[in-house]
């Protein structure tokens, strides 16, 4: 059921954007005047988005350090809207495409054969060597974003450095449509949250968020205000992805 009172846009096909990459979802996606539009595929994306976006206006991370996305209507179909966060002269650079374009290989492949915190050690060198740039405080920050909203499509392709012609940084936390176990297709049937949230696994070096972020945890940068955070839960209205969410965040923010 469409939430009321979403703000609503129609977009034509002049405004369409084909994009490739590795997610399992393919959202049909425009882009207008600066902004990024996305419509729903599984359903639930753009309240994810949005839902994670509002716990990251509660943290102290800089405004430029995560993308945020409001809910709305797309052509009669519920999505998110979010600004553009790269310049003109800048270029997104995936892990998975750096690696590719280095390495002629796929870097998920590489990973797989090694153990979990040679993985990680491997990655960072790979990005240190490539792009003179330390991303510990990125992936740890990343990762525990992930941990809280249950992100299962953090894969290499949603990873992300920027470049501008001459020097990488780190690009700013976007895309958690895929969180909050929507398009979960392991929990039908399934009624205990606490249980659902069992089936919901991490794409990157481990299926577990938490050993993921506890790993980098000591260059992590981010910390969530936790009151602010829950009273603006309270003013957005009752569904299962905010129940997943506020049972999530109990789990970790004390």
């Amino acid at each position: 059921m469409q939430q009321k009172n979403l703000p609503e846009i129609v977009l034509g096909e002049e405004y369409l954007v084909a994009e490739n990459g590795t997610s399992d979802g393919s959202q049909i996606k425009y882009y207008k005047d600066g902004y990024w539009y996305k419509e729903d595929f599984y359903g639930g994306e753009g309240e994810a988005e949005h839902l994670v976006s509002l716990m990251l206006d509660c943290s102290d991370l800089s405004q430029d350090a995560y993308v945020h996305y409001d809910r709305i209507i797309i052509n009669g179909h519920e999505g998110c809207a979010s600004k553009d966060f790269l310049k003109a002269n800048e270029t997104l650079v995936s892990f998975y495409r750096l690696y590719q374009n280095t390495h002629g290989g796929d870097i998920a492949q590489i990973l797989s054969k090694m153990d979990y915190d040679d993985a990680i050690e491997y990655v960072l060198d790979f990005l240190y060597m490539q792009t003179s740039l330390d991303v510990r405080t990125y992936l740890a920050d990343t990762f525990y974003v992930d941990m809280l909203c249950l992100n299962e499509d953090r894969h290499f392709n949603n990873l992300n450095l920027i470049f501008d012609g001459n020097v990488f940084k780190a690009a700013p936390i976007f895309d958690n449509g895929k969180s909050l176990l929507v398009g979960n297709k392991r929990i039908q049937g399934m009624t205990d949250i606490s249980e659902m949230i069992k089936l919901a696994f991490s794409k990157s070096f481990s299926g577990s968020f938490s050993q993921n972020y506890r790993y980098l945890k000591e260059s992590a940068s981010i910390t969530i205000d936790r009151e602010s955070l829950y009273e603006k839960l309270a003013m957005e209205p009752d569904s299962f992805i905010k129940d997943v969410f506020l049972h999530n965040l109990n789990r970790y923010l004390r």
